[in-house]
């Protein structure tokens, strides 16, 4: 039976639980925690244990599996702010049978897909039904996005944010720019990288694999040197509501694992640091991608005529399969019509701050405030 949708977390344990050993470790290492958060780190790393013979297994089996691994197809990332409508575009092209994606069982145990039959029953009995910050509904075998696998995987990952907010900054340099890291450090990311893709090909048995991220958004130089024909769709949305739903998401998924102290105005503060730097590292860094290997979509368009706006991103990035993908994202798009989207109020302090903060976002893609906003 799955929980309810009060949290994010496997009850008493961080999500670390999918890491191997010296990941777990390393995470760790970055700063002092929290006495309370000892006794659910000790139940991580009993699970941890457990699952350390499993992914001894799992490297001996995919080891040359890995090795020998070609993409056919170079992968499609979707990129854009968190809460820009990444999900819902992600999820409706996973409709397509022919696209490939990492799954959310995957995104917490990265490390154990062979052993499976055993984790995800684990974590089938445990993942709430929706997802609490937007009520998205959840799922051992939905996509989910790369980061979180990323950061069971290893430390060159933004997300280690979540653990400890009060890095945010090195975290953002060092993984998401590639600023003060080492040749050795890149070239294991990049391979614990290829890996995590290569994993989700073998476990969706697809070689064009979709891939959301939105750190990714900051990495458009390594995925292309990776990756360099491969294929980006950006959206974006209003920057007020982008805000308004950020926080939202951050107050319900930090409690559960953060693993020291934070003030909700320093992670406020982080919020709209972090919009500054993505948005201007993709506007700085785009003109890398080809052309014809770029679509950029409005968030409110898209959700306005959604069938229209994915039969225009096949046809301009010249996807084959439409024939095969029109009635599943169309049944999937007509099945999401009783979704129940959340309401936003805002303070005029917030408010002033974020527009301010903002203003070259709102001009770059023509925004104003939306009408429907509640002033507190």
């Amino acid at each position: 039976m799955k929980k309810n949708n009060s949290d994010f977390n496997i009850p008493f344990m961080s999500p670390l639980a999918g890491s191997t050993i010296q990941n777990y470790f390393k995470v760790l290492h970055f700063s002092r925690i929290s006495i309370r958060h000892y006794p659910r780190l000790f139940v991580t790393l009993l699970v941890i244990l457990i699952s350390s013979p499993f992914q001894l297994f799992e490297w001996l089996y995919f080891r040359n599996k890995i090795k020998r691994h070609t993409f056919k197809k170079p992968p499609i990332f979707i990129i854009g702010h968190w809460r820009s409508g990444t999900t819902h575009l992600h999820n409706i092209l996973c409709q397509d049978p022919t696209n490939g994606f990492i799954t959310t069982y995957q995104s917490v145990f990265p490390n154990n897909m062979k052993s499976k039959w055993l984790f995800k029953t684990f974590m089938e009995r445990n993942i709430p039904e929706y997802r609490p910050s937007d009520n998205v509904k959840l799922s051992a075998d939905y996509p989910q996005e790369e980061e979180f696998a990323l950061a069971n995987m290893t430390p060159t990952t933004f997300y280690h944010f979540f653990y400890f907010p009060s890095f945010n900054d090195q975290f953002y340099e060092k993984n998401i720019r590639f600023n003060g890291i080492t040749g050795k450090e890149k070239s294991a990311f990049r391979v614990k990288y290829y890996e995590l893709l290569a994993k989700a090909a073998f476990n969706t048995d697809m070689n064009q694999l979709v891939v959301k991220n939105p750190a990714n958004t900051g990495k458009i130089k390594l995925l292309l040197e990776m990756f360099p024909d491969s294929k980006f769709i950006y959206i974006y949305r209003n920057p007020i509501v982008t805000y308004l739903s950020t926080v939202r998401f951050f107050n319900s998924l930090l409690p559960t694992t953060c693993l020291e102290k934070y003030e909700d105005e320093y992670v406020k503060g982080k919020i709209i640091e972090n919009y500054i730097n993505l948005i201007q590292d993709y506007l700085a860094t785009k003109k890398l991608i080809p052309e014809k290997n770029l679509v950029e979509i409005r968030f409110e368009d898209f959700e306005n005529d959604t069938l229209s706006q994915i039969k225009s991103i096949y046809d301009q990035l010249g996807f084959e399969s439409w024939t095969q993908a029109e009635t599943p994202i169309r049944n999937y798009i007509g099945n999401q019509k009783h979704y129940k989207k959340n309401a936003y109020k805002i303070n005029k302090k917030d408010l002033d701050r974020v527009k301010l903060a903002w203003e070259f976002a709102m001009k770059e893609y023509n925004y104003a405030i939306p009408e429907n906003l509640e002033l507190i």
